[in-house]
């Protein structure tokens, strides 16, 4: 089954395009959690139950796993394997590199890991991107425009076209060759807007909603002008650490069912 066909059945049996982000922080989970020595499974695990029937698709931050070493990378490993096979496994580690190296990166996240897709980096080009893209049936999410304030540095107007167009275009060539999504935050709407515009068939990965303050109702219009979809909206620590206390995974099915609901609603606007 390929990636977009299991999101399509992910999204239309939780009725949700929310996907959930595991970004576990460890001053941020209750005092119990924190002393565990399995504290990130644990914290994600009770995250993932609470959530399967809201999400569309999980996506944990490498970073935070990767930060405690061997032992993260060890309990990311668990989480993966508590996330049902239903629901698709975004991992975002933005990997990119020449073509030897991106082999590597690619058997690590689709062989071990057993991801379903993952965020890459364009910036060396579409041979480095083309590693990825041996994977049957995986989707790569191609970093367009960010959700961070400094995107504008780099990836928008110049004196010909904005960055992002031109990865558009490097993206429309590697459809080709598998399946090519598109990162583009929800905190630059009318960049979000063009990009969906600008490429209607592909999966857009859309970060920055909750704890980063994108314009829920404007970026679900601009993500899904015209009906088009797959759009996925991530939400992360407005979620996940939406408290600090015993009952943060009961609050996090809250916060997960409230997003979930008001993503729904602004389709309808």
């Amino acid at each position: 089954m390929s990636f977009t066909e299991k999101l399509s059945r992910a999204q239309a049996a939780n009725a949700s395009l929310l996907c959930v982000g595991l970004d576990p922080q460890r001053e941020k989970m209750p005092a119990a959690l924190r002393n565990s020595p399995l504290f990130l499974f644990e914290f994600c695990r009770e995250i993932v139950a609470a959530t399967s029937d809201l999400a569309c698709a999980y996506k944990p931050n490498l970073a935070f796993f990767e930060a405690w070493g061997s032992e993260g990378i060890r309990q990311l490993e668990k989480v993966r394997g508590e996330i049902p096979g239903r629901i698709p496994v975004i991992l975002d580690g933005k990997r990119g590199d020449i073509g030897s190296t991106s082999a590597m990166y690619a058997r690590f996240l689709f062989e071990h890991l057993g991801g379903d897709a993952a965020t890459v980096n364009p910036y060396l080009g579409g041979d480095s991107l083309e590693p990825f893209l041996t994977y049957p049936g995986r989707c790569i999410f191609v970093l367009c425009v960010t959700s961070n304030p400094g995107a504008a540095e780099l990836q928008f107007g110049n004196e010909n076209a904005p960055l992002y167009q031109r990865v558009i275009d490097m993206c429309d060539r590697l459809r080709t060759k598998g399946q090519v999504g598109l990162v583009a935050g929800a905190t630059h709407v009318e960049q979000l807007a063009e990009i969906r515009r600008l490429y209607p068939h592909g999966p857009i990965l859309v970060p920055g909603l909750g704890a980063q303050g994108g314009d829920l109702n404007a970026s679900v219009r601009a993500a899904t002008k015209n009906g088009t979809l797959p759009a996925i909206f991530n939400v992360s620590r407005a979620i996940i650490h939406a408290s600090e206390d015993a009952d943060f995974a009961e609050v996090a099915q809250r916060k997960a069912h409230d997003y979930r609901e008001a993503i729904n609603k602004a389709l309808e606007i």
